[in-house]
């Protein structure tokens, strides 16, 4: 009798096969290591393509940081390779530590890698994160600014007390508050769940808008729907606010320590009053929707509760009001007035005077030829001109000014504020204040000021006035627990009044030689 050996062959060199695709897939590891001093960074931001990052907080000085490369290839050469085209760069000062993968641009090889990164760092430091693809990125115990930006992966943010801003695409955001919030949240994601918890006694006002989820919650909440948004209080009024946008996934706050149980939806327990207008009713429950303009022949009036707005050009002066929503302005001819409750703002060239407002989201302004006032509750402000005189305002985020013809009164709860004075402008008034962050302002040579600059620190030793110009005169005194420097003088035998104020961070007084931007006017 003669037995086939067709099934012993067939499994013969399914093993075969198996242990060379094994034997393909080589992978190596390299360790990196590297410690900072104690006034290593007021800032740290990593920039990552590709692998986890894990950044916590601590009381113990310095600034540590262990990355893992791993590099899986076909062959020896090819892990050779592709170790030696990841590269783990170490960049910066003690103002701000760049930690970044750098791959090529072109990738031609065999080989694929990734860099996790674990720090520890002081917990009073800004953190900002880029990635595109990881598992995880958790930080942890950190009181500054934290920004994230990702693509795909889960978030954790925990015990992280400063303003914070999450843009993701695919993945999970869980946000987990040790401590009842005091700054404001910003998280954005297209298909991702939101889940936040916070202590069960926090007041807050709270943001929500997903298209096809649910807003649930096991807290108090008092609010009522937009379209698609979500807008209440939890608890009682008043507090900092957390906004949540996802497009597709589920958005959830709840109680640390309640009774999962009693987690319901926001969208059926909330409830119009019965005296309410049938015409107000309909309109608050209309979808969201997005205006494109590219001209509008005279003045621009437009409210809506969800909206995208985008409007090219405006002949006369512009009013726009949405709920929540960006909104983009192109060329106004006119006053400006801008205000939403959630969304971020994009304004070009502003002829009259501008009033931007939004409640949650970053805020560019190209040109504010005239000044104004802008103002966010938790994002980025940008102004690249402003010929008048200009506040800002920012409950958590950084502010930039590019150029300054008039004068500026910026202020954030929580951020950086770099200002810019105009080259031809020989002095001008300007006011800046920092909770926590740095000031930076860069003027001409001959540039002349009355200069009050003050900080206030619990890192001495860290923490510093300096100044490129002469004639200050710096003390030091310790007022509770921590230590006041402050700074007086003239610069160039004097000018407008200059006064800088930075709590937990440094004031720096650039002498910096630019040439003035030229603003064209339209045609």
């Amino acid at each position: 009798m003669i037995r086939s050996k067709t099934p012993a062959l067939c499994a013969a060199i399914a093993l075969l096969m198996s242990a060379n695709a094994f034997a393909e897939n080589l992978i190596s590891t390299e360790k990196i290591e590297k410690l900072f001093p104690a006034e290593s960074a007021d800032s740290v931001w990593i920039d990552n393509p590709f692998g986890n990052i894990e950044v916590v907080g601590s009381d113990s000085p310095g600034l540590a940081i262990t990355a893992i490369k791993t590099v899986t290839g076909p062959d020896r050469a090819s892990l050779k390779d592709g170790s030696e085209q990841t590269v783990v760069s170490f960049e910066g000062d003690r103002n701000v530590r760049l930690i970044r993968t750098i791959l090529p641009r072109v990738h031609n090889g065999p080989w694929t890698s990734s860099v996790s990164y674990t720090l520890r760092v002081p917990r009073t430091v800004h953190v900002k994160i880029a990635s595109r693809i990881a598992s995880r990125i958790r930080v942890a115990n950190i009181n500054g600014n934290v920004t994230v930006n990702m693509f795909s992966g889960a978030i954790i943010l925990d015990g992280v007390a400063g303003a914070s801003i999450i843009n993701t695409t695919n993945g999970k955001v869980l946000y987990v508050y040790r401590q009842k919030p005091s700054t404001n949240a910003q998280i954005q994601a297209v298909n991702a769940d939101i889940d936040v918890v916070v202590p069960p006694d926090a007041n807050f006002n709270w943001i929500a808008d997903t298209l096809r989820g649910d807003v649930v919650t096991n807290l108090p909440v008092r609010a009522e729907f937009l379209g698609s948004a979500f807008r209440g209080t939890v608890n009682a009024p008043g507090g900092p606010t957390i906004a949540m946008q996802t497009l597709l996934g589920n958005i959830r706050i709840l109680g640390a320590g309640l009774d999962t149980r009693l987690v319901q939806s926001v969208r059926e327990s909330v409830t119009e009053p019965p005296q309410r207008p049938v015409t107000m009713q309909s309109l608050l429950m209309r979808p969201a929707k997005r205006i494109q303009l590219p001209i509008s022949g005279g003045p621009f009036d437009f409210s809506a509760s969800i909206a995208d707005v985008e409007v090219g050009e405006v002949r006369g002066w512009a009013h726009v009001q949405t709920a929540a929503g960006e909104i983009k302005l192109g060329i106004v001819y006119g006053d400006c007035t801008v205000t939403s409750n959630g969304g971020p703002l994009d304004l070009g060239d502003i002829m009259g005077t501008v009033m931007a407002s939004t409640d949650a989201g970053d805020v560019l302004v190209r040109s504010a030829r005239m000044g104004g006032k802008v103002s966010t509750a938790g994002g980025i402000i940008r102004v690249l001109y402003t010929g008048g005189p200009l506040t800002l305002q920012s409950g958590g985020g950084d502010i930039t000014v590019r150029q300054a013809a008039g004068s500026i009164n910026a202020e954030t709860r929580s951020g950086d504020i770099n200002l810019t004075a105009d080259p031809l402008q020989r002095t001008q008034h300007i006011q800046a204040h920092t909770l926590q962050g740095n000031i930076i302002l860069n003027v001409s040579p001959h540039f002349g000021a009355e200069i009050d600059a003050t900080v206030l620190t619990s890192r001495p030793d860290a923490n510093a006035i300096r100044s490129d110009f002469n004639g200050l005169t710096i003390k030091r005194e310790q007022v509770g627990s921590k230590t006041r420097i402050h700074a007086t003088g003239k610069l160039n035998g004097g000018g407008d009044r200059v006064e800088l104020f930075a709590e937990e961070g440094d004031i720096h007084i650039s002498n910096v030689a630019t040439s003035p931007v030229t603003v064209m006017s339209p045609p």
